[in-house]
């Protein structure tokens, strides 16, 4: 606007120059009367005033008249950029508002997502686990009963063994002389009988030694599949918050390069809002420039036209006066007839006719050099207009690649920070996740190192039922 005014101020300072061309035209008044009538104690007064206005303070009233009228026309294009400058950016912050609200329930439906999944993968571990828990109390079970049925197959056929025994024993004492046999039979048959319960002790330990180490090994068995279940599902659960921490970073990038995008298209958009302002103000002032230069022109026609029309008059007048001087000179200084008179008289008037289309030549090449110099005037003010104009419009693409260029290399510098600060929360996560896997691991080897202690997950401890005497009956 000041750039505006200025350029305004200049060219009509400029272009006020012909206005003081010398015409060579006689002034003319005119009188204005204003009438004003009051009343003064009841009684009605009428006072009567009068103004001479000349041609130049008609002019110049005139001129102000239309600067005023031109101002007020650039006021109310000041008014119309102004509201649309304002419709503009109400419209950017809304655009900005929803984007960010955009945003936000991006990341709130992603990370919703990934926390789903994650709480749907405990569960299914919390399933697989309870499910591994039953098939191995039902493997427990059905390996007992069948370990317990041969068990009690192998002890009948040690007692057949122990009978069968117990008859040979019968047989070879039944064999000895009958004066020994009696004593000999109490006496194998005691021995038998002691070697019959420490048989069946070893055996019966035997058994249980079995029962229990079939057992053990189905329990080590176990939790070993529970253990490599666990770590599977670690595994799992790690490879899910890593995709969920990759997938809300790669969203917070690409959040910053749309918002990046759509700050640099409002710019763009400001810019080409003031483009447009500026060239509808610089057609007005040129519409203003063409008009004011039509008036000039018009009133050094008008003024030109005034004076042609004037010429005949005076050349008449002083045709008039200059023709009774001469005749009154020739009849001063009288001398020859009357016919000479004449003859000098019309001598004279043929001079003065020559004279005065000399006279009348020399204005018209006079107008037609004013009229020129107008034109040229009119010619150069509208080229300096035009080169100011050009100068802003220049000035005003300047100004927006230079505010684009700054505005891309903040972002790529907001952009190199955000990756710069990537990388210590890349290596937290990593850090956790190798943290927790340590645990899991310390927890299970402290779980097989202590006797009839069973692993327990992160989330839910496992319960194992260890082997009892129970069973086996």
């Amino acid at each position: 606007q000041s750039l505006g005014c200025s350029l305004s101020q200049n060219v009509y300072a400029a272009i006020k120059q012909p206005c003081s061309l010398s015409l060579g035209s006689q002034i003319h008044n005119k009188t204005l009367k204003r009438t004003r009538k009051f009343v003064v104690d009841g009684v009605e007064v009428s006072v009567t005033t009068s103004k001479i206005i000349s041609e130049d303070e008609k002019k110049d009233e005139e001129m102000r008249f239309l600067r005023r009228q031109e101002l007020r026309e650039l006021r109310l294009l000041q008014k119309e950029e102004h509201r649309n400058q304002t419709q503009l950016n109400n419209k950017h912050h809304l655009q900005l508002e929803q984007m960010l609200r955009r945003f936000e329930q991006e990341m709130t439906a992603k990370k919703k997502f990934f926390d789903t999944e994650l709480e749907n993968l405990e569960r299914q571990q919390k399933q697989q686990i309870e499910k591994m828990e039953q098939d191995h109390s039902l493997r427990r079970r059905e390996e007992a009963k069948r370990i317990r049925a041969e068990q009690e197959r192998d002890y009948n056929k040690f007692q057949e063994h122990l009978k069968q025994k117990k008859k040979e024993v019968k047989t070879e004492a039944e064999k000895l002389p009958r004066y020994v046999r009696k004593e000999s039979m109490k006496v194998k048959t005691e021995e038998f009988a002691q070697k019959k319960q420490v048989l069946e002790r070893e055996f019966v330990a035997k058994q249980k030694e079995d029962l229990e180490l079939a057992m053990n090994n189905i329990t080590v068995q176990n939790r070993k599949e529970i253990c490599d279940k666990e770590r599977e599902c670690l595994n799992k659960k790690q490879q899910l918050m890593r995709d969920r921490e990759a997938s809300i970073w790669e969203l917070e990038e690409h959040h910053l390069q749309e918002k990046h995008q759509l700050i640099k298209q409002q710019l763009k958009d400001q810019y080409f809002l003031q483009r447009h302002e500026l060239v509808r103000k610089h057609d007005k002032e040129r519409e203003q420039m063409q008009r004011y230069n039509q008036r000039m022109i018009e009133q050094l026609r008008i003024r030109q036209q005034q004076e042609k029309a004037r010429l005949p008059k005076i050349q008449r007048s002083e045709g008039k006066t200059r023709m009774a001087m001469y005749k009154k000179s020739l009849h001063i200084n009288s001398s020859g007839s009357m016919s000479e008179q004449r003859e000098k008289i019309k001598q004279f008037a043929q001079q003065e006719e020559k004279r005065q289309k000399a006279e009348r030549q020399q204005q018209q090449q006079k107008h037609e050099f004013q009229m020129k110099e107008m034109s040229a005037q009119c010619e150069s003010n509208a080229n300096e207009l035009q080169q100011l104009q050009n100068e802003k419009c220049h000035l005003l693409v300047e100004h927006e690649t230079q505010k684009l260029k700054a505005l891309d290399e903040n972002h790529n510098q907001h952009l190199k920070d955000w990756r710069d600060m990537l990388r210590p929360r890349k290596k937290a996560l990593e850090d956790e996740l190798n943290q927790k896997k340590w645990e899991q691991e310390m927890f299970f080897r402290l779980s097989e190192a202590a006797d009839g202690q069973t692993p327990a997950s992160l989330n839910k401890p496992v319960k194992f039922v260890p082997f009892s005497s129970a069973e086996c009956s």
